[in-house]
């Protein structure tokens, strides 16, 4: 039975890999200096929602005490 690499020769990235290698300061050096980084071009606003979402939490978490303590007061008596 034959091996993968014998059947079907060495992996894409690994080619690539030693593509890379190979050939020092290939074009993606001069693209890394021209363009600015994709995170500040277009910033992503998961912090907006995570802060949205730990808010909501923590108010319903304070309005569950403050009914949890009112139905005990009201009623108790």
């Amino acid at each position: 039975m034959m091996s993968r690499v014998e059947k079907f020769g060495s992996s894409r990235g690994r080619r690539q890999h030693e593509q890379a290698a190979v050939q020092p300061g290939t074009a993606t050096d001069t693209n890394a200096e021209a363009l600015p980084p994709r995170r500040k071009v277009h910033p992503s606003s998961s912090y907006k929602v995570t802060k949205w979402y730990y808010n909501v939490l923590f108010l319903l978490f304070v309005c569950l005490v403050a009914g949890l303590f009112w139905y005990g007061v009201r009623f108790t008596d």
